[in-house]
């Protein structure tokens, strides 16, 4: 149906619903002559007789009465469409799907889900895991709307809202001697029992340069996947775990005490978005609400 078809429908509803061709022309801004030209074509094109004219009258045929009530259904559904859809970039319904690092999924993601949902109860969200390069590709084919990435950003076909910088931590079990420093530094931590995300990744990486470039000894009591496990084993007493400040989901818990790490790594990190996709502003906002709950967690981790 083309938009107009879709018109000259809107114009012929409006005549029955106002009772004539002058009427509908005063509530459309339209000349009476106009009204009766669009009516005239769409009968052409329909092949009906919509309206009887006389005494320059337009009465509405049985026809017209049939076609008006499905018209104005149509139309009725188009208007929730649009409805919809600015409730959807509103954010207040539909589905929202999201991609994120395994690191989040404990702690940081669903705090930040949960304040983008804030009076939203319409607002549903699909949830999906990966590492930060399968998280972009996601996000260029479109598969999810919004994405947690790192810097720098070099895949076509996304733009970028930054969330913050994050550097390291130093994560052990409640009582440890470290947690008499305000602040760790590689000689604090030479010799030391290291819990570390496995090989291959950059934080890792950039953590053992750091060590070789000072000769100091690295001692890993454990390696494993994911910052969670990390804690985790820190908690149990393995040793001190180093994470991203901003992903360790020890800063809700009391088995542990973190500490900065001053070795000179950060790292930015980014929501993503599909590019074109008028998608900045419920970036911005997701980024906003990411930064909101970093700001609890390092303040509770005080």
């Amino acid at each position: 149906m083309t938009p107009a078809i879709l018109r000259r429908l809107e114009i012929f509803c409006a005549v029955i619903e106002a009772g004539g061709a002058t009427q509908a022309a005063a509530r459309l801004s339209l000349s009476q002559p106009a009204v009766s030209q669009q009516i005239a074509r769409l009968e052409e094109e329909l092949g009906l007789v919509l309206f009887a004219r006389a005494n320059g009258r337009m009465s509405p045929t049985e026809s017209a009465l049939v076609l008006y009530e499905e018209a104005s259904h149509a139309f009725d559904g188009l208007e929730r469409v649009v409805n919809l859809a600015r409730d959807i970039r509103g954010l207040e319904r539909g589905l929202l799907r999201v991609a994120a690092p395994h690191s989040t999924a404990g702690g940081l993601l669903p705090r930040a889900l949960q304040r983008l949902a804030a009076g939203r109860e319409r607002l549903r969200f699909d949830v999906r895991l990966g590492r930060y390069e399968s998280i972009v590709g996601m996000v260029a084919a479109r598969e999810v709307d919004l994405g947690i990435a790192k810097a720098p950003l070099l895949a076509p076909g996304v733009e970028a809202v930054e969330i913050g910088e994050s550097g390291l931590v130093a994560v052990a079990a409640a009582g440890s001697p470290l947690a008499a420093r305000p602040v760790l530094r590689l000689d604090d931590l030479a010799g030391e029992p290291l819990i570390m995300i496995g090989r291959g990744r950059p934080w890792r990486d950039e953590i053992d340069v750091a060590f070789r470039r000072r000769r100091l000894p690295v001692r890993v009591a454990v390696e494993t996947q994911s910052v969670a496990s990390a804690v985790g084993f820190a908690a149990a007493g393995f040793g001190v775990a180093l994470t991203p400040d901003w992903f360790a989901d020890a800063m809700t818990r009391t088995d542990v005490v973190i500490r900065p790490v001053d070795i000179g790594i950060a790292h930015r990190f980014l929501v993503v978005y599909p590019a074109r996709a008028g998608s900045r502003a419920l970036a911005e906002a997701f980024a906003e609400v990411i930064r909101e709950v970093r700001a609890e967690n390092l303040g509770c981790s005080a």
